[in-house]
């Protein structure tokens, strides 16, 4: 692909329209014509149509034969290659927006010129470059002008593209005078332009306001735009890199993709962890933030940074991370602490723990709880990542001891055993259930607790009356004896029961004789 050259030097401009200036000289009233640059297949000016203001000649209303001229020619080029493969410019590659005006007619006054610059979708400024602004006198040699109030720089190009100065009694534009009758001077303004994306023909404009003593025409001068794709390099740099020790051996590296992919997808990134106090250097791939890197020294001090890759090739390294130790090598944890031993239901235990006040380095990646019957009964246990942990399936009404087990990557350390505990059963029944008659329509029971409680605390009792000749039936809920049984029917047969409640279940007592409700 070619590269965009440096401004071309004078006497090559001034050739490249070296036809018109000679031809203004011999032919005052004559039309003159602007020579497009030559084809070729490398880099050139891609051109424009040359536009014309029209004028009356200014000596031919003196001589009383007044006749119309050209006035002023203009046209816009941009530097490229549009046959090379891929064409240039590439997207965010610069160039030059080139308006080039001449006065080739004979005014009675001198025009001044007026310049917009105007982008399409897709094409910015590129300010991070100078204008460039060129003056041919008539008659002479094209220059540069550099000073700074006939050739301003970004401060004088307006947010709408006016492109304007500050020169006193050129009223903002740009004069084009004639010299002892000579026409052909010309200004000629190369304004840095890049793509912000690919660009096929849209048009370049420079919008030409004229002031020149007839009707103050603007020239509209065009030139499709053309670019190439954003040329495909390394991606740059990833950034905020930061890095933590997850293990005596290994770094979580976590970090921002580049901004520039550098025209390419991003296939990989690369961290490596370098240690100022002897440890090992490692490296490690990854498709994303973050990149865990392994095989560090333990209880080192580490900085790591990371680069991008695609097809092309590795970008740059980023900065690096802040400084971080790994750990002393990794231990089996120490044991947990606290176990306890909580009956949930005749066939379960919630086994609650302290956690260990270390785990050794490396993560725990489980915690198991085992309870071991003394008298029979079937050993259960249940793995967990915190406490507590519910142990199933026991058996019930028997003994059992629980301890748990902390596990990381290195092995695993027991906790001491709980207490014995007797997982609970049903409860047996109220015993001496006694209904009596206290209102005509209530009845007052009365019980004794269960002989056995079933290992778990009674935390209800409910006592029911049913009727046996039609009567509604009532009942009552409460934590001790007795139980006043409501809204039964008058004059109706009763018999009552009570249940007692546990987290094991419920177990109900026999029914009372029958009993008149009066």
């Amino acid at each position: 692909m070619s590269k965009m050259p440096v401004h071309p030097s004078p006497k090559r401009r001034f050739l490249r329209r070296l036809s018109p200036v000679l031809l203004v000289a011999a032919m005052v009233a004559a039309v003159v014509g602007f020579t497009a640059p030559p084809a070729s297949a490398v880099a050139k000016w891609n051109s424009g149509s040359t536009k014309y203001t029209t004028i009356t000649n200014c000596p031919s209303i003196i001589w009383g034969n007044p006749y119309q001229e050209f006035g002023i020619g203009a046209f816009v080029s941009y530097w490229g290659d549009q046959t090379s493969n891929p064409i240039s410019p590439a997207v965010g590659e610069t160039t030059y927006l080139d308006t080039y005006a001449m006065r080739v007619g004979s005014h009675c006054s001198t025009p001044i010129i007026y310049p917009r610059f105007v982008l399409p979708a897709g094409v910015e400024f590129d300010r991070t470059q100078a204008i460039k602004c060129y003056y041919t006198p008539p008659g002479q040699a094209q220059r540069q002008v550099t000073h700074a109030g006939e050739c301003p720089q970004w401060a004088n190009l307006s947010a709408n593209g006016y492109y304007s100065n500050s020169v006193s009694g050129w009223g903002g534009g740009w004069p084009l005078p004639s010299v002892n009758g000579n026409n052909g001077s010309a200004w000629e303004f190369l304004v840095p332009i890049k793509a912000t994306s690919q660009v096929f023909g849209a048009q370049l404009t420079t919008e030409l306001g004229i002031a020149d003593g007839n009707a103050g025409p603007t020239l509209n001068l065009t030139v499709p735009f053309y670019t190439g794709p954003a040329p495909v390099t390394a991606p740059g740099a990833p950034t905020n890199a930061a890095a933590t020790a997850t293990s005596p051996t290994s770094a979580r590296v976590s970090f921002n993709p580049p901004a520039n992919d550098g025209g390419a997808a991003i296939t990989s990134y690369t961290a490596r962890c370098i240690s100022p106090s002897g440890g090992a250097t490692q490296t490690a791939n990854g498709n994303a933030s973050p990149v865990h890197v392994m095989g560090l020294s333990p209880n080192h001090t580490y900085a790591c940074d990371v680069r991008a890759n695609n097809n092309v090739g590795s970008g740059a390294w980023s900065n690096a991370s802040g400084n971080f130790t790994t750990p002393p090598a990794t231990t089996a944890p120490s044991a947990p602490t606290n176990v306890t031993a909580t009956v949930l239901t005749k066939t379960s235990a919630r086994v609650g723990f302290t956690l260990p006040a270390s785990n050794g380095g490396s993560p725990i990646t489980e915690y198991r709880a085992k309870c071991v019957s003394g008298d029979g009964g079937t050993s259960r246990a249940a793995v967990g990542t915190s406490s507590p942990i519910t142990v199933n399936s026991l058996t019930a009404g028997k003994r059992y001891r629980c301890t748990v087990r902390a596990t990381n990557a290195v092995g695993s350390t027991y906790s001491t055993p709980t207490p014995r505990f007797l997982a609970a059963v049903a409860p047996t029944a109220p015993r001496n259930v006694v209904a009596t008659v206290a209102s005509p329509t209530s009845a007052k029971v009365t019980f004794g607790v269960p002989a056995d409680n079933g290992g778990s605390p009674v935390t209800s009792y409910r006592a029911k009356c049913v009727s046996t000749d039609g009567g509604v039936a009532g009942t009552s809920t409460g934590t001790a004896s007795p139980l006043t049984v409501t809204a039964l029917t008058t004059g109706k047969r009763y018999r009552c029961y009570v249940g007692a409640t546990t987290a094991a279940g419920t177990t109900y007592s026999a029914k009372t004789p029958a009993f008149l409700v009066q």
